[in-house]
């Protein structure tokens, strides 16, 4: 057993292998040790690290670093602390969390990463969303179709300031709400804002604008809180395993040795459309691994897929498993060959796998 201390925190790891590094990093499921079997397949070829996240197996347990961004900054100093200049990642539910955002803000020293059983959800705007690095111009219900003159005044923005400045105006000028109007500045331009190109008659509707700023001000939905649905890890591998079946005996060891606060306190601030730009923005190649009969997360479907992979083809490729649910690493018998493959193949769109999702034309 190896461990380091980072901000007074035990971190335990181990080490298995020479060659080029790759960190395996657990879910919310378990700990290091349901790696083991894949450490023994990459050790002949890789230095295989793998670690135990602040909360779980054999790490401290400290509630005020259960956070995915504070699960980030405890890898940041684990890898400088082991000399890790750059390295793959192979991320299992939190631990994909961890590596996505741990790559966001360190692409230099992420050379890919595989991911797998990802908390992926349509947050019901993605026909019409802007994908993260495309160009592709908002429609439909995504943001509140405003009178050009509006626009073009607040630069899309209908903030309160706004509602209130337009709000001012009219009362300033005594105008009928429904009726055409010239919104004017104390100072009579005629323009919002003095802007000197805005001078064009416009209909407000005050009401929807403030409905605009009220939705925008909303909570956001937690797809992935609602996912845990208030279990705690034991009742997750419930739902993973049967009773019966060797894995759950073995898993249930860690889970027991687990602090369940993690659930809550990993999923705070998640929202699904900004967890998908997220992943976007990634520059490292990336393959996205799913089991279809994952009893934690559904598999996502064809519009979330699509969304990911816009303008992305080749260096994002998602990998859905039939019959396996939600330990691919335990439950599909080829997942050691299809993670040695990501790691060595220079161009991880020729990975040759069955299951490879693949685009559709729409």
């Amino acid at each position: 057993m190896s461990a380091i201390t980072i901000g007074g925190d035990l971190i335990h790891y181990e080490k298995l292998g020479r060659g080029r590094p790759v960190i395996l990093i657990h879910g919310w499921v378990g700990s290091w040790r349901y790696w083991i079997p894949l450490m023994q397949k990459l050790h002949l070829k890789f230095s295989v690290y793998t670690l135990d996240l602040i909360g779980f197996g054999d790490s401290t347990k400290d509630p005020n670093n259960y956070t995915v961004d504070a699960q980030v900054k405890m890898l940041e100093q684990f890898l400088d602390q082991l000399g890790i200049a750059k390295t793959a990642m192979v991320g299992h539910g939190l631990g994909a969390l961890v590596a996505i955002r741990f790559a966001g803000k360190h692409p230099d020293k992420v050379a890919r990463l595989m991911l797998s059983s990802l908390p992926l959800y349509n947050p019901g705007d993605l026909e019409n969303r802007i994908p993260a690095g495309t160009s592709v111009k908002l429609t439909g219900n995504t943001r509140y179709s405003l009178s050009p003159s509006i626009e073009d005044a607040t630069g899309g923005q209908y903030s309160d300031n706004t509602i209130a400045t337009i709000d001012k105006t009219i009362a300033s000028r005594g105008t009928n709400v429904g009726g055409d109007m010239t919104i004017a500045s104390s100072s009579g331009s005629g323009v919002l804002n003095d802007s000197p190109t805005v001078r064009r008659p416009i209909n407000i509707d005050r009401e929807a604008l403030r409905r605009a700023a009220e939705e925008r001000d909303k909570p956001k939905r937690n797809h992935l809180m609602e996912s845990f649905n208030d279990a705690t890890m034991t009742g997750l591998l419930e739902r993973c395993f049967k009773q019966s079946e060797v894995e759950y005996g073995k898993l249930k060891i860690d889970v027991e040795k687990s602090d369940s606060q993690v659930l809550a306190k990993s999923a705070m601030g998640y929202e699904a459309g900004a967890f998908l730009d997220e992943i976007r923005q990634l520059t490292a190649p990336v393959v996205a691994v799913h089991g279809v009969d994952d009893p934690i997360f559904t598999v996502p479907n064809e519009d979330i897929w699509n969304y990911l992979t816009l303008s992305k083809e080749d260096v994002f490729v998602p990998i859905p498993l039939p019959d396996v649910r939600h330990f691919p690493m335990l439950e599909h018998v080829a997942f050691p060959r299809l993670t040695s493959d990501f790691l060595t193949v220079p161009d991880i769109s020729k990975l040759e796998i069955r299951e490879r999702w693949r685009r559709r034309s729409r």
